[in-house]
């Protein structure tokens, strides 16, 4: 969204919703993430994300974070 990561702020996770655990992920296994932005609302940010392994949906949730100047 136009910024990135420094050394100056800090990211905070603030909740996670709708959190759906589909399969088991076993020690070895790859997990790819797919994330979209969904909203941003007073400076928290709201992500759709879904994990897969081969190709098959292992868990999917809306995460919610924010970021602060680092004091």
């Amino acid at each position: 969204m136009g910024g990135k990561p420094d050394d100056k702020s800090v990211y905070y996770f603030v909740g996670i919703d709708n959190a759906r655990f589909k399969r088991p992920v076993s020690p070895g296994d790859q997990l790819i993430f797919e994330v979209s932005i969904t909203a941003n609302k007073r400076g928290i940010w709201k992500f759709s994300a879904v994990a897969k392994v081969d190709g098959q949906v292992a868990a999917e949730a809306d995460l919610m974070c924010t970021v602060r100047p680092l004091e």
